[in-house]
């Protein structure tokens, strides 16, 4: 897929997105200033050319664009006044906590010290969050796919001790296959020209061959 369909497809042009949230895109930028609104995931800059029956007109285009949940947390930003990076970090950690939970319940292997330091690891969470890495690397930039991500990810590597073990026993298989078939389904599949280098080929495909398992998609 040729890149600028991929973004168009799945992501939100900043222009497209402040139109959603009825804000102009100063009042995005405000946010970003105030350190409660990410960066772009992806920027886009070239110079093209124009050809219309007038003639040939060159043209400089800039181009952010967003994961589809940024929607989801500018509404929340309006819903709840919300103005200071404090009070938008508590309402990230309930978001990313909510989801820790959700993935306790539903009996999925979460290593326990993976809480150990959590506002720590929180915290970590929120100033990755706000640099736009995470819209590249989940399928929608979700906090609750962040919390997974991140959970999932210490997991797999407690159980294969950061994939040094050589072989796994068949208890081992059996808490590793549940983990990484979520782990897969939170991880966005990028574009071609970005798949060698994403977190989906440098660590899970090297961890399924490795280990020689399978995840259906």
């Amino acid at each position: 897929m040729h890149l600028l369909d991929y973004l168009e497809q799945f992501y939100y042009r900043e222009e497209s997105l402040c139109q959603l949230l009825g804000i102009e895109q100063e009042q995005l930028q405000h946010w970003q200033h105030l350190r409660i609104f990410p960066q772009a995931s992806y920027s886009l800059e070239n110079s093209i050319q124009c050809h219309s029956y007038q003639g040939i007109f060159p043209c400089q285009v800039f181009w952010q664009y967003y994961p589809v949940a940024m929607q989801d947390w500018g509404r929340q930003l309006q819903k709840s006044n919300i103005e200071s990076a404090s009070t938008a970090f508590i309402l990230f950690a309930q978001r990313a906590q909510g989801a820790l939970q959700n993935l306790q319940q539903d009996g999925v292997f979460i290593d326990e010290s993976y809480t150990e330091d959590f506002d720590e690891r929180l915290t970590h969470l929120w100033q990755q969050f706000l640099t736009g890495q995470f819209g590249t690397q989940t399928r929608n930039g979700q906090i609750e796919e962040i919390m997974q991500m991140d959970a999932l990810r210490y997991s797999i590597d407690t159980i294969t001790e950061g994939l040094t073990v050589h072989a796994l026993d068949k208890t081992q298989r059996q808490q590793l296959h549940p983990v990484m078939k979520q782990f897969s389904k939170v991880l966005i599949q990028p574009p071609s020209h970005e798949y060698d280098q994403s977190l989906r080929a440098r660590y899970l495909d090297k961890l399924t061959m490795k280990y020689d398992l399978s995840v259906k998609m």
